[in-house]
């Protein structure tokens, strides 16, 4: 069985534990079959979902250890209702083209 390329996938970028971290915008969309995702937004949801991820058991997301990658899929600037409402509406429809996809690689 093929080890899930990703150790999580969030809806921003998150670093609980120090270190160094690449993080680069990836250009294309990645397959997440067997990933877990922390994600909360109901159409964000489906879409990775919809690419293989799997929900976690709880919403704690404990970071990456060295050598570690996760994905996450933000909503890009100027499409969310967070620059309006100071918040972003836990319903606002969103499409894959909407967000952004970030790699996040934990270098030491």
């Amino acid at each position: 069985m093929e080890t899930a390329k990703y150790k999580a996938v969030l809806s921003t970028v998150v670093t609980p534990v120090d270190g160094v971290y690449e993080i680069k915008t990836l250009g294309t969309t990645p397959n997440l079959r067997g990933c877990t995702h922390y994600i909360g937004h109901p159409a964000t949801i489906e879409i990775v979902e919809a690419l293989g991820a799997m929900p976690a058991e709880n919403n704690y997301f404990s970071g990456l250890s060295v050598g570690e990658r996760a994905i996450a899929f933000s909503i890009k600037p100027g499409k969310s209702s967070r620059a309006v409402k100071n918040y972003t509406r836990p319903h606002q429809d969103v499409t894959l083209s909407d967000l952004l996809i970030r790699e996040i690689k934990r270098l030491r």
